[in-house]
């Protein structure tokens, strides 16, 4: 899965785990660096995870259009549900109709917008954290 090899995604420490049309899990094995100072996965990390994970699961299945648009973050909403200790493992997921429409949008070379749900969760497969994602699909400028 090296759709997922950037720089961002190599210094998170992050690795994938599936991806396909509309889904991508990512996994994190926390280093000292993660942690806050209760020894838990610190929030930014937790969010910089779920954001792999929403963005990747907009461009899982559609990688070979994307050398012609570029995703952005345009909103995101994150709700910590509790503590994650451990490894954690971030799902993100759009819609298959929204994903559908998605591509056929970056295939036509048109602006959009797509809503991915993402959710985290720690090593004793507890949910610590929910985030809403609306990324921002445009073409790329000549």
């Amino acid at each position: 899965m090296n759709d997922f090899d950037f720089e961002w995604v190599r210094f998170l420490g992050a690795e994938p785990i599936d991806a396909s049309d509309g889904r991508c899990v990512m996994r994190l094995d926390p280093r000292p660096v993660h942690l806050n100072h209760n020894q838990t996965v610190n929030a930014p990390v937790l969010y910089g995870l779920a954001e792999v994970a929403g963005a990747g699961a907009v461009a899982a299945g559609m990688m070979d259009l994307l050398a012609t648009a570029y995703i952005v973050v345009k909103h995101a909403s994150i709700d910590y549900l509790a503590p994650a200790r451990g490894a954690v493992t971030a799902t993100g997921v759009v819609v298959p109709s929204a994903f559908a429409a998605a591509k056929a949008s970056v295939a036509a070379a048109t602006p959009v917008d797509v809503d991915a749900e993402v959710s985290v969760v720690d090593a004793d497969g507890r949910p610590t954290t929910k985030v809403t994602l609306t990324m921002s699909i445009r073409p790329r400028r000549k």
